[in-house]
């Protein structure tokens, strides 16, 4: 079953803001990486049910700019445009290459796989690949899919898995039906009640507005 991993979070200041929200809710933060290739880097809060927040940052912009990633490059659009906050969500699958031949199928666009890797902070690797689906029909920006290598993006110790759990990612978008069909159809996911699919470890709203909204059981963040 496809699963919510990770909500991204773009950040000016990715180490403050972590500490801040850490700080406020007594949770642990801890540094992720960088990634050199993307000119970007990141830290994290490690939830519980498998799933993580990551506050993303440009550190070369030059590098950023010109990446093909479409996550570093809406991460770079963002910081052009002074928007800080939710920006992304990660879906975690254990076979990408399903979709790619299902997106293949039926004729859905996509960017990607695209590798991805950084060192942790123990020195090992760090190894996924990412899958960027894309609806012509709709400028809402889509889930992209991720792919861990090994046991995935885990902390070394358990004490730095925070207790508080995923609960509800909701999609804000002008266009519910077609946002709606992709999850139905592409992405095999099941409508439980209207507008509301199960994943693994959680729920994925769709609504009619804009933005996205991210719950971990009582915190809220939400980019409108």
């Amino acid at each position: 079953m496809v699963a919510f991993d990770h909500l991204v979070i773009h950040s000016s200041d990715p180490k403050q803001h972590q500490e801040m929200f850490s700080n406020f809710h007594n949770l642990v933060g801890v540094p992720g990486g960088k990634h050199e290739f993307w000119g970007t880097y990141n830290y994290l809060a490690f939830m519980k049910n498998n799933s993580y927040i990551e506050w993303l940052g440009v550190e070369d912009e030059s590098v950023a700019n010109q990446s093909d990633n479409p996550l570093i490059r809406q991460t770079a659009k963002a910081r052009y445009n002074n928007i800080e906050g939710p920006i992304q969500f990660a879906l975690r699958v254990s076979d990408i290459e399903y979709y790619i031949n299902h997106f293949n199928e039926k004729g859905i666009k996509y960017e990607g796989p695209f590798p991805g890797s950084r060192r942790k902070t123990d020195g090992s690797l760090l190894e996924w690949r990412m899958l960027f689906p894309n609806l012509e029909e709709t400028n809402q920006t889509l889930p992209f899919l991720i792919e861990w290598n090994g046991e995935g993006n885990i902390p070394n110790e358990i004490s730095l898995i925070n207790q508080t759990p995923f609960s509800t990612i909701e999609v804000n978008t002008e266009d519910v039906e077609t946002y709606k069909r992709f999850l139905t159809n592409d992405l095999k996911l099941k409508e439980t009640s209207d507008n509301i699919y199960q994943l693994e470890n959680g729920l994925l709203k769709v609504q009619q507005g804009e933005g996205l909204k991210a719950e971990f059981d009582h915190i809220t963040f939400q980019l409108k």
